[in-house]
């Protein structure tokens, strides 16, 4: 599901670090120790399947403060339903405390739900990203109180595809992902002949490859860029002679139904109008259309 290298965010509350649990797969739940402030947490992390348990570390000469304090704290367990739930985002504020500058609560963002906020909602409010990124470690600063706290994440992967519909015919072909779609050219009659595709790339036109044979009746779909994009493709896939293609192509965009282009005879296939713009087409071809498949920025 992750896409790219795991960077540092934060981290919030006293500059010197004193602890790094690192990065692991991901997050499998929390034990925090809060009241007045959040005084310490032990952390799951799930390592290749299998769940490994790490407390917060804390410093020789903070042992015997935070040993007291910590008698006096509420102790709260998140449990994340691993392996489809996993952590977004932490928030929560910092600020004085007995002449301390520590964490003063903590609110836990999952994909699912939240969770808290624990200790005291008072101070300074900081908030990791709640999108496009999934928790994966922490790090921070540990003393009579959680002085600080930071996470490692790792941005979520946004190509999403979708399909391919249709068949292994023919040779494969793969546009790329742009901005967003900006014209189709379509080749259609008995089937879909032909398919080119006009991406945009930041502002840019870029005219894609064509896939297929272009024969039949040309369709030019030009959209009202930049406010209108596509959101599915459907379409038929039948046999034609000898060989099992592409027979009809439509599209949905958030303004209009686009097609259908072709005959609409054979299996009906549609990707989701809710997950996300098309950014790009992936597929395979030969003489017709054989495949189409779809990426999606979610």
């Amino acid at each position: 599901m992750a896409n790219g290298q795991m960077v540092k965010y934060g981290q919030f509350g006293r500059r010197e670090l004193n602890w790094n649990l690192g990065s692991y797969d991901t997050i499998r739940g929390l034990t925090i120790y809060a009241k007045e402030a959040v005084f310490g947490m032990i952390i799951v992390h799930d390592d290749k399947g299998k769940p490994v348990s790490e407390k917060v570390p804390v410093p020789p000469s903070s042992q015997s403060g935070h040993d007291t304090k910590l008698k006096t704290a509420h102790t709260y367990k998140v449990e994340l339903n691993y392996p489809t739930e996993y952590l977004v985002s932490i928030s929560g504020c910092i600020g004085d405390l007995d002449g301390f500058f520590c964490v003063k609560s903590l609110t836990i963002h999952s994909n699912v739900r939240q969770y808290g906020p624990y200790g005291t909602e008072d101070g300074g409010r900081f908030m990791t990203p709640l999108t496009g990124v999934k928790i994966v470690g922490f790090f921070g600063r540990q003393g009579s109180y959680l002085d600080a706290i930071g996470v490692n994440i790792i941005p979520f992967q946004t190509k999403v595809p979708v399909g391919p519909f249709g068949t292994s015919g023919g040779q494969q072909w793969d546009d790329g992902t742009y901005s967003t779609v900006r014209e189709l050219i379509i080749h259609s009659g008995m089937v879909i002949d032909c398919i080119q595709v006009v991406y945009d790339n930041e502002g840019k036109r870029i005219l894609g490859e064509k896939h297929g044979t272009a024969g039949g009746q040309e369709n030019k779909v030009t959209l009202a860029y930049p406010d209108e994009f596509l959101l599915s493709v459907w379409g038929y896939y039948g046999q034609v002679g000898d060989m099992v293609v592409i027979r009809s192509l439509g599209f949905q965009s958030n303004k209009r139904m686009i097609g259908p282009f072709g005959v609409e005879s054979g299996e009906k296939f549609q990707s989701s109008s809710t997950c996300g713009k098309i950014i790009g087409f992936y597929g395979r071809s030969d003489k017709y259309l054989s495949s189409i498949g779809a990426y999606l920025d979610k």
